[in-house]
């Protein structure tokens, strides 16, 4: 995963003309705020300080417009600044394995979630089909810096736009946790109806994702 860091971070800069110190605080803001995949701060400053001990880069790096040692100096003032941000906080939110997903499908309930289109929506975006699932779920699992963990579930595309947000007990109250999950999201309140609010339900048709099952008090 070490190089897939460094791709991601390429990425990010292949429209920038120069690897400026405002990009390197862009890019550092983005490792802490955003983090690439489900990789800690740490793991992904790991992974950029053992790309840079590499002696030789045997990648193919011509998509992007920088040379090999522009990007070297840059990573290095990167872990300089990140250095500088210590102690890290914990991201505002982080995607977690699906190790847990069968608990979280038969969890308890906490919002109906009405996803955008990907391409405005980061939730969903990140949204993966979950290995082995019968029902072809998509699922994502989210440590948010509050502490706490939800779920985000959605049936398949096309067409698999209304989500639930789940949780697994023990848990803080579930008015709570669903104001953790918009507050470090910033998933728009609009989109977010709880679970006790019955008129969501009547207006969608109360359809859950199959086959998610959630506990009942």
């Amino acid at each position: 995963m070490r190089f897939g860091v460094v791709v991601g971070i390429l990425y990010c800069l292949q429209f920038s003309r120069e690897l400026s110190e405002q990009e390197v605080e862009r890019i550092a803001h983005m490792i802490l705020e955003q983090p690439f995949s489900d990789l800690t701060t740490g793991e992904a400053y790991a992974s950029v300080e053992a790309a840079l001990a590499e002696n030789s880069w045997e990648r193919d790096l011509s998509w992007q417009p920088h040379d090999e040692p522009s990007i070297r100096d840059f990573l290095r003032r990167l872990l300089e600044r990140l250095d500088e941000l210590r102690p890290w906080q914990e991201p505002l939110f982080r995607a977690l394995g699906l190790g847990r997903w069968e608990e979280f499908k038969r969890g308890t309930l906490l919002a109906y979630v009405r996803l955008d289109s990907p391409a405005k929506d980061l939730v969903h975006r990140r949204l993966r089909s979950v290995p082995g699932d019968e029902h072809q779920l998509r699922g994502l699992v989210l440590r948010l810096r509050s502490g706490d963990q939800v779920a985000v579930v959605a049936p398949p595309l096309p067409g698999g736009y209304d989500a639930v947000l789940m949780a697994v007990r023990p848990h803080r109250p579930v008015a709570e946790m669903t104001e953790a999950f918009q507050t470090h999201t910033g998933y728009p309140r609009e989109r977010v109806s709880p679970a006790a609010q019955r008129w969501w339900e009547a207006r969608s048709g109360g359809t859950l994702p199959p086959g998610v099952h959630p506990l009942r008090d």
